[in-house]
């Protein structure tokens, strides 16, 4: 019941295609009921009248229902593929929307590919259980109910005999559920783990040339590989095992159908037609039972899903207010301490204020924290710093980051990521406002050469820029931050990529642009300690920040 309730809202969204799912599934229900009935009376006709007509009006039912369901059969498989893929989509977007919103140092450690695959396969295997189930419990139940009562009035013995294989069927069940359980997380968890290999082989083909590792890469796969495999042999025994006892209780039910069924026509307690009818719906029965305890198998597995992503949803997500600000004027940290896994603090007791009008150059040496400095005051360590934050003198926590960040803070990072998209979709990835004018103004100044890709603007980037330089790449990362046009724009070693006329540009810009926004650069460039109104220099810091103007 938890898993329909945890699906329930993604699938009835799509409420006029699921009553147009469900009604036909029933209506094809109805043929599979309607067919062995007429098909037993119509032996038992042929037996006992010479009448042609009896043949033609069984060859007009069969064509009719024929038809029926055919039409059926393709409307319902039709709707089915459309609410299970939208439904599956619509849960996979809404546990990845919880997922950017975790803690960032939630990431650490995690595998992005297994992740992503983990979420995609277990939204699927939890959407499709539902939504095939969500109607086939119901039916299964009417077939074994109505099936019963039609068959213990044709031949109340011989269906007794048989419905009393049931608890059987039933029992197996309780047997296999636990094994089952076990041994499917088990696989599933394997099967991630080597597809996170597999994923990253490919991701690092350059590392793999360079150094010539085939023969460790291999080794690491296979080793995943068997792992997945193991896993996956005692998974089939388990399996192999349940629909082993499954097949030796419909044999069993076979027997008894014959040889019972067989006695009751000899001593004339049977019509051949009815015995057609009785083992027809006694074959429906068991395979309606057979379906429960499917229900119960595939239930595990859809529980693992379930589990799996509630483990996910289940993490608690990062600190995030609700105030918004339309404009900053201050941003300032009063005894703000940060440290990775309860190790030697990266910032300790930092105090300082940052005003609009003003650069300030964030200096130190590699891992003095300058990178994290930045990412405690843009609120991306917001759940593990100490200390206070204030934005206008408003504490960070009671400030909604997402917005604000969004709408009036620019930042191009270090190593800037592109999106798989063109140039220009890239240069507006995130920005609301903006036209083409400010946009060839912004690649000028930043000695930009747009002309040189083929399609220009509309030129798309390769998986990971690999059609664009380093230096290009950076440019129109920076370009996208300046046309945003933020109240604090912060550039992360701006220069590790650019050119000398570049630099002289990018100085130039911000130098104008200054008097409306803070400005941070984390930066090892002298240039830019030239224009700098405050510089920091985190090597210098012991407990209170001391400031180079």
């Amino acid at each position: 019941m938890k898993i329909f309730n945890f699906v329930k809202k993604f699938i009835f969204k799509y409420k006029s295609s699921l009553i147009v799912f469900l009604f036909f599934s029933i209506i094809g229900w109805l043929m599979s009921i309607i067919v062995p009935y007429i098909t037993g009376n119509y032996i038992d006709l042929l037996l006992q009248s010479k009448d042609f007509k009896v043949i033609y009006d069984f060859t007009a039912k069969i064509v009719l229902i024929g038809i029926i369901t055919i039409i059926s059969s393709f409307v319902m498989n039709y709707t089915y593929v459309k609410i299970q893929t939208k439904s599956m989509t619509d849960l996979n977007f809404y546990v990845l929307d919880h997922v950017t919103k975790l803690p960032i140092l939630y990431f650490k450690g995690v595998d992005s590919a297994c992740l992503n695959q983990r979420i995609n396969f277990d939204s699927n295997t939890v959407v499709s259980f539902v939504l095939a189930n969500v109607l086939d419990i119901l039916t299964n139940a009417l077939t074994i109910i109505f099936l019963a009562y039609i068959s213990m009035r044709i031949n109340a013995k011989l269906t007794l005999e048989l419905m009393a294989l049931i608890p059987l069927y039933i029992l197996l069940y309780f047997v296999f559920r636990k094994p089952l359980y076990i041994r499917g997380y088990e696989l599933k968890e394997k099967q991630n783990e080597f597809f996170s290999k597999m994923n990253d082989n490919l991701q690092n083909v350059k590392v793999i040339k360079l150094n010539a590792t085939f023969k460790e890469e291999r080794a690491r796969l296979n080793s995943a590989f068997e792992k997945m495999f193991n896993s996956l042999l005692r998974y089939t025994k388990v399996s192999y095992l349940f629909n082993s006892s499954n097949s030796m209780v419909t044999t069993i039910a076979r027997v008894i159908i014959f040889f019972v069924g067989g006695m009751e026509i000899i001593n004339g307690n049977l019509t051949i037609g009815d015995f057609t009818i009785i083992s027809s719906y006694f074959s429906m029965m068991i395979g309606s039972v057979g379906y429960f305890l499917n229900l119960g198998k595939s239930y595990q597995d859809a529980l693992i899903s379930y589990d799996r992503l509630r483990q996910i949803l289940d993490e608690p997500q990062e600190i995030n207010g609700t105030i918004r600000l339309e404009g900053i004027e201050t941003i300032e940290l009063r005894n703000v301490s940060f440290a990775y896994d309860n190790s030697k603090k990266i910032i300790h007791d930092f105090n300082y204020e940052f005003e609009k009008g003003k650069i300030y150059c964030i200096v130190g040496d590699n891992g003095a924290g300058k990178s994290t400095l930045i990412n405690v005051i843009l609120g991306i360590l917001v759940n593990y710093y100490s200390g206070e934050i204030y934005y206008n003198s408003i504490e960070i926590k009671e400030l909604d980051m997402y917005y604000i960040r969004r709408k009036i803070i620019g930042v191009t990072e270090q190593e800037p990521k592109l999106v798989n998209d063109t140039i220009i979709n890239n240069l507006i990835y995130g920005v609301e406002v903006y036209d083409y004018k400010t946009i060839d103004k912004l690649l000028k100044d930043l000695n930009v050469d747009i002309d040189k890709f083929h399609e220009g603007l509309n030129t798309k980037l390769n998986e990971a820029s690999s059609n664009i330089s380093g230096g290009e790449k950076l440019k129109i990362a920076i370009a996208r931050t300046f046309l945003k046009d933020p109240d604090v724009i912060v550039l992360d070693e701006p220069t590790s990529a650019l050119d000398v006329v570049s630099i002289e540009k990018l100085k130039s810009m911000l130098t104008a642009l200054k008097k409306e926004k803070i400005i941070l650069i984390v930066t090892h460039n002298q240039e830019f300690l030239n224009i700098a109104d405050e510089v920091i220099d985190l090597n210098r810091i012991s407990k209170k920040v001391e400031c180079l103007v």
